[in-house]
C-alpha cells in the first residue's frame, strides 16, 4: 500500500479489529472513558482503536501497542489482532534518532559588524598573552644570571635547603580529590519505568550516549551521567520518572506525538530541552 505524502499511511476498507475491540468492551460492561481510565490514555485513543483510524496514533508501534494493551484489558487475544492490522496496514517506522533542527538566521549587517568586532578582540587578547608571557618566560634567565655571580654554599648547608625546598605531593593529591568530589556533585540520576515499548536515548553532557535503543513494555531502566542529562523518549505516555528517588512529572513536556525531549540538571530539576537538541 502506497504512503500519502509526509509518511501518513492511507486509510483503506476496515478490517474488523475496532469492532472486534468495541463488541469486547461491550461484553465487559465498560464505557470508553472507563476503559481508557484504566489504561491510563486519552478516550481519543480508543475511539480511534475502534473506528480504525490507526493514522490519528502515529507510527506502527505505537498502534500495536495500544492494540495489544486494549486487548489485555478485555482479555482478547492480541496476535490474531495484529495479524489482521499488518493486513490493513503498512506503516513507516519512525527515525527518532534524528530530532528537527531550527533553521539558523541569516547574519545581516549588525550581525557582520558584531562578528568583525569579536574577531578583534581575540586577536587583542591573544597579542597581549603572548607578550606577557614573553615577559614572565625571561624573569627566569635574569635569575640564573644572577645566581652565578653568588659565592658557592657548602655541601651540608645546600642539602639542607634543598631538603627544606622541596614541594610536597599533597597539595597535588588534594587537588585531585577536590577535582573528584566536583564531578562527582556534578552527576544526575533518572529512572524510568515504561508502561508500553519506546525508543529511549540518553545523552550526557559531554555528548556522550548512555543508551540509544527500544525497551520494552514492562521494565525499568536507571541512568546516570555528568548533568546536565538529555532525554529523549519516542513514546513517552504514561512513563514514570524518578530523579534521584523523587518521582518527577513530564506532562508538560510531552508532544502530540506522545514523543519528548528533556534535560536533568545536576540538582535534579527537569527542563525542556533547547531548541535545536537532538537525539
Amino acid at each position: 500500500m502506497a504512503d500519502e505524502l509526509g509518511g501518513e499511511p492511507r486509510r483503506e476498507a476496515g478490517c474488523g479489529v475496532g469492532a472486534q475491540l468495541r463488541a469486547a468492551r461491550e461484553r465487559a460492561g465498560l464505557t470508553i472513558g472507563q476503559a481508557a481510565r484504566k489504561l491510563l490514555v486519552g478516550e481519543q485513543v480508543l475511539e480511534a482503536l475502534e473506528t480504525e483510524r490507526f493514522e490519528t496514533l502515529g507510527a506502527s508501534i505505537y498502534v500495536k501497542s495500544y492494540l495489544r494493551r486494549y486487548a489485555d484489558l478485555l482479555g482478547e487475544p492480541a496476535a490474531p489482532l495484529h495479524e489482521r492490522l499488518a493486513s490493513r496496514l503498512v506503516m513507516p517506522q519512525p527515525d527518532l534518532t534524528r530530532a528537527p533542527r531550527a533553521a539558523r538566521p541569516k547574519a545581516g549587517f549588525a550581525g557582520r559588524v558584531l562578528s568583525g568586532l569579536a574577531v578583534l578582540v581575540v586577536v587583542g587578547l591573544a597579542w597581549w598573552g603572548w607578550s606577557h608571557r614573553r615577559e614572565v618566560v625571561a624573569v627566569p634567565v635574569v635569575s640564573r644570571l644572577v645566581s652565578t655571580r653568588l659565592p658557592a654554599v657548602p655541601a651540608a648547608r645546600a642539602g639542607a635547603g634543598s631538603a627544606r625546598a622541596a614541594p610536597e605531593p599533597v597539595a597535588h593529591g588534594a587537588a585531585s580529590a577536590r577535582a573528584a568530589a566536583v564531578a562527582s556533585a556534578a552527576t544526575a540520576r533518572i529512572t524510568l519505568r515504561f508502561p508500553a515499548a519506546s525508543w529511549v536515548a540518553v545523552i550526557d553532557a559531554g555528548g556522550r550516549s548512555i543508551y540509544r535503543g527500544m525497551v520494552a513494555a514492562g521494565a525499568t531502566r536507571s541512568f546516570e551521567g555528568r548533568a546536565p542529562l538529555h532525554v529523549v523518549l519516542g513514546y513517552a505516555s504514561g512513563v514514570a520518572v524518578r530523579i534521584d528517588g523523587r518521582r518527577a512529572s513530564i506532562g508538560s513536556y510531552v508532544g502530540r506525538d506522545h514523543a519528548v525531549s528533556f534535560d536533568i540538571t545536576a540538582g535534579g530539576r527537569v527542563l525542556p530541552a533547547p531548541p535545536g537538541a537532538g537525539g
